[in-house]
């Protein structure tokens, strides 16, 4: 079965080992190597053909330290003698150098041995900004792989490839503006207590790949890792037609809710939250900045544990708020009529989106991959950009939340 389709941070030695007994050779998304790359300049371009092709196609795992035999896994002899963060960095260094446009989300684990030696898993994700091109010491070369191993692609596959790639951007994109006008129109699986409607979806880009499967029975065992907005945990949640439904109330649909979650059959997560402007008439920038911030990297950091990876398209939207006024700040003592605000001429803002190439690995760390999209966000409040960074870039806003 391979072991591609195991979370990275789940392998063992019994996983390296069943490949041995399994007598599982190798094949699209995996390859096997008795010794690290060495210091030559044909071995590290070795390397780069192996990490580029799998890129370019389905993604995979090279494992260095397993013997093979005509490409089969025979023996995992592992590597001695080495410092594994050591040759990590080195592998890290030959791809970023090696291969452009780089290759993001290389992940790379180390795995203890009986023997007491070690091997190296670096996984290869597929990537969604094929195809890259090898050019160390100018080779200039484009590989893809199959069950044969890699190949050198030519000039037809290269424009198919570069079509592939294009399409699906324009699929997530559709995908956005068809649930928001769906959204808009009131098509929703639950009816919301209020207007003025923040719309959060995270979008994976192997939703609309195809060949891939999304695990919906893992979302539906751990339905707390997708909670609404605002909510630390779920109050409710049920399967439908669409996926997981997750609620805001006590009382389950048909009751009105100040918001849901959907995790839809084809693994994107859509977040619709009402209720939460001041008054019914104030929206208040620093609170929709930092419920966007919080909540995309937790349902991106929730996709990646049941075994859905980045890159991931992150989209924020404004629906039914023409005439409320977006406050620049928060009201605090304050009266919400003495604060700068911007008056909403607009029912609908669409901000700019941003893609997590890697799930962030905190709020501060989101925040800072967000910045174009809370930018966008601060214009509409009339602002050049986002006031809530310092100098150095870090975001000065706490979470939403102490969600996830």
């Amino acid at each position: 079965m391979g072991i591609f389709q195991k979370p990275l941070v789940q392998l063992n030695e019994s996983d390296l080992l069943g490949l041995i007994t399994d007598g599982e050779s190798e094949n699209e998304t995996l390859d096997y190597k008795r010794d690290l790359p060495g210091q030559s300049d044909g071995a590290k371009k070795e390397f780069l053909y192996d990490a580029s092709s799998f890129a370019n196609m389905l993604g995979g795992d090279i494992v260095f330290g397993m013997e093979e035999q005509n490409g089969t896994a025979i023996n995992l002899v592992g590597l001695a003698g080495i410092n594994p963060d050591k040759e990590i960095s080195r592998l890290r260094e030959i791809l970023r150098d090696g291969i452009r446009p780089p290759i993001t989300g290389v992940d790379p684990k180390v795995i203890e041995l009986t023997n007491g030696n070690v091997a190296i898993v670096v996984r290869v994700p597929k990537s969604w900004n094929p195809p890259h091109q090898v050019t160390f010491q100018k080779a200039f070369r484009f590989y893809a792989r199959d069950t044969n191993g890699k190949y050198q692609v030519d000039v037809d596959e290269l424009r198919s490839i570069f079509s592939l790639s294009g399409m699906i951007a324009e699929r997530i994109r559709a995908f956005r503006f068809e649930r928001v006008a769906k959204i808009a129109a009131g098509d929703m699986p639950v009816p919301l207590l209020r207007r003025g409607t923040l719309v959060l979806h995270v979008v994976p880009f192997s939703a609309f790949a195809v060949g891939t499967s999304f695990p919906l029975q893992e979302a539906v065992r751990q339905p707390n890792k997708f909670p609404t907005l605002f909510d630390p945990r779920t109050l409710g949640h049920q399967i439908t037609f669409d996926g997981l439904l997750t609620t805001s109330n006590l009382h389950a649909p048909p009751a009105p809710q100040r918001g849901y979650t959907q995790v839809l059959r084809a693994g994107a997560v859509e977040a619709v939250a009402s209720s939460f402007a001041y008054k019914q008439e104030w929206l208040i920038l620093p609170q929709l900045g930092t419920l966007i911030v919080h909540y995309a990297r937790v349902y991106a950091d929730s996709l990646q544990t049941i075994g859905v990876d980045p890159p991931m398209a992150i989209f924020a939207s404004l629906l039914n708020v023409q005439g409320m006024q977006l406050l620049q700040d928060f009201i605090g003592n304050a009266f919400p009529e003495d604060l700068p605000s911007v008056m909403l001429a607009r029912d609908q803002f669409h901000f700019v989106e941003t893609i997590f190439e890697t799930v962030p690995r905190d709020d501060n760390d989101a925040a800072r991959r967000l910045r174009v999209t809370l930018d966008h966000l601060a214009n509409a409040a009339g602002l050049a950009s986002s006031p809530y960074f310092d100098p150095m870039g870090n975001y000065t806003l706490k979470p939403a939340c102490p969600a996830g």
